[in-house]
């Protein structure tokens, strides 16, 4: 009798040990198949906590036991957030995965991991280390997610993949019915507008004194911008999917808008714009305005009154980057998209879909070329 009560409570519960063994495809076509829930799982890049936040709420930590702590250093004022709130992310082991798929094996297998989570822009090199037949061999699922190679396209089909495995695909489901009505909002409204042709200089500033002018062609926040209807010139200039754009050729095609993105990382001593958590309105405008005083830079400006957005970097590589998206329409056509609010949208979003603190932050600046003379006395 007691057997047959325990068979009934299984079955009643929902346990999600019954869709066990379980198959996906992920981000890179591949067919994985996963013996059992995931209790031990390693994130290649710990960005990816924050779809771990839509899908575990109250403790999305719960069964991650190591990490590469990229957010860390990429963001340091949401890592700071991150730890506020989940205290044990300070406790989690973290080891050095690099995208060149080079790291300590023997760190990683100590671990005990049930469960890879890796970016799709790190498959090459993974898969050309011992790495990729070493856990073939002892049977350790890996699946690949991206958020910044197609952010708008491959940003859903991540979440629904982690959804699936985690046995959370209801909370994957509500977040992406509003981020679907979202997007399909902005791309009515922009139907038909005119397209104006955009420069984002990313994480400006960090090359050092005097260096310009970075940015992305068919990636990250240029992808993100063309998905939207913009031209993204660096996919003019580029060959590959980010490196320096020269300013004398900005100079000569004088771009519509010009946006340079920022966090509060610091890189081998340098800093770029840093917007995001925390952030001081006064510093964010000082570094922006140190950045247009940059010997020439001022020629790129199509007229006097000509001003230049900033924006926080993170927003193209997230979960959230339907937030990134609705500021780039905003940027795009102002008039078109008066009404809209993305910071009031973010807000929002991790109310209702996380637990995540609801702070104070910077996303967003604007500088104009006519108050330089100003800033520079």
């Amino acid at each position: 009798m007691n057997r047959w009560i325990l068979l009934l409570w299984l079955f009643c519960s929902g346990l999600p040990a019954a869709d066990y063994p379980l198959t996906v495809t992920d981000l890179a076509e591949r067919s994985v198949t996963l013996i059992h829930a995931p209790q031990r799982i390693v994130l290649q890049d710990s960005n990816d906590l924050l779809s771990m936040a839509l899908l575990e709420r109250e403790n999305p930590l719960a069964n991650i036991v190591a990490w590469d702590n990229n957010l860390a250093s990429s963001d340091p004022a949401l890592w700071k957030v991150v730890g506020q709130r989940w205290p044990q992310a300070l406790q989690v082991q973290d080891i050095d995965f690099p995208q060149s798929g080079q790291l300590d094996i023997e760190s990683l297998l100590r671990t005990h991991p049930d469960l890879i989570v890796a970016r799709l822009s790190a498959r090459a090199a993974i898969e050309n280390t011992v790495l990729d037949s070493v856990l073939q061999r002892l049977g350790i699922p890996l699946i690949y997610v991206d958020n910044e190679i197609d952010p708008l396209a491959n940003v859903p089909r991540s979440l629904e993949l982690l959804g699936r495995v985690l046995h959370r695909e209801e909370q994957a489901t509500a977040y992406l019915n509003v981020y679907r009505q979202q997007l399909n909002e902005l791309r009515q409204r922009s139907a038909g507008l005119p397209a104006p042709r955009v420069f984002v200089e990313a994480r400006a500033g960090q090359a050092g004194a005097g260096g310009c002018c970075h940015t992305q062609g068919h990636s990250g926040w240029g992808l993100l911008s063309e998905r939207l209807g913009a031209i993204n010139l660096g996919s003019r200039y580029l060959r590959s999917e980010a490196a320096d754009v020269a300013l004398e050729t900005l100079i000569l095609s004088k771009p519509d808008l010009y946006l340079m993105t920022g966090t509060q990382r610091m890189r081998k001593g340098v800093g770029a714009i840093p917007f995001g958590y925390g952030a001081n309105a006064q510093r964010v405008r000082s570094e922006m305005q140190r950045l247009m005083l940059r010997p020439g830079f001022s020629a790129i400006a199509p007229s006097p009154q000509a001003c230049v957005q900033g924006l926080n970097h993170q927003f193209y590589n997230s979960v959230f980057n339907i937030v990134g998206a609705q500021w780039l329409a905003k940027l795009f056509w102002p008039q078109a998209f008066i009404d809209l609010d993305p910071d009031a949208e973010y807000r929002r979003l991790i109310r209702e879909f996380t637990t995540l603190p609801d702070l104070k932050f910077i996303f967003h600046e604007q500088v104009c070329f006519s108050t330089l003379s100003t800033a520079a006395q």
